[in-house]
């Protein structure tokens, strides 16, 4: 499957497979809802166009719930819009406790649709981004541990392959995960000084 596809797809799949799963905690309630806005997603694409200090190299990018939340949205309803259908409905991202948290609800081809949550804690090992799904479940059921390091293999795969497109090596030097922030730094071994 070329790159370019298997990014597209986890980028599909991750907020249906990497949907918010505390421990035991119920889906955000409304009062814990993050906002979904157009100005939020473009903050974020912003941030990923102007993240790179070219003169040195080096990249440092902050994300918060909203903006990922929001460009996810936004996304996911553009490809909806030309597919006819959506996969994922009422995402929601959120950063905390170092987890990354998602959320969301599966429209399936049947009538029903299920509450999808994961949680995943993302960490660096030598010099990329390691994303280690820990808990996910579909409705009330857990999924098994097998396909949750499955899962997450192919996530990490995926984001180690992503600088191929931008044509440019990354290394990653470090990763934060905060409340309702996540920041990410490295630095562009392609770039010269």
């Amino acid at each position: 499957m070329p790159r370019r596809y298997r990014l597209m797809l986890v980028f599909a799949l991750l907020p249906v497979l990497l949907l918010a799963c505390g421990r035991g905690q119920k889906t955000p309630s409304t009062e814990t809802r993050v906002p979904v806005s157009q100005e939020a997603a473009d903050r974020l694409a912003q941030k990923l166009q102007e993240g790179v200090n070219r003169e040195e190299g080096t990249f440092s990018l902050e994300v918060t719930d909203a903006e990922l939340t929001s460009y996810v949205v936004l996304k996911l309803s553009e490809q909806a819009d030309r597919k006819s259908d959506m996969l994922l409905e009422d995402f929601q991202a959120q950063f905390s406790g170092g987890q990354m948290i998602f959320s969301g609800k599966v429209a399936t081809v049947c009538p029903l649709q299920l509450n999808v949550r994961a949680a995943a804690v993302a960490r660096v090992e030598d010099g990329q981004l390691d994303v280690v799904v820990d808990k996910a479940q579909v409705g009330i059921l857990p999924i098994p541990k097998g396909l949750l390091n499955s899962l997450s293999h192919i996530i990490t795969e995926t984001i180690t392959e992503a600088p191929e497109q931008i044509e440019e090596a990354v290394e990653i030097t470090d990763v934060e995960i905060g409340e309702g922030v996540i920041r990410i730094g490295g630095r562009m071994t392609g770039i010269s000084k």
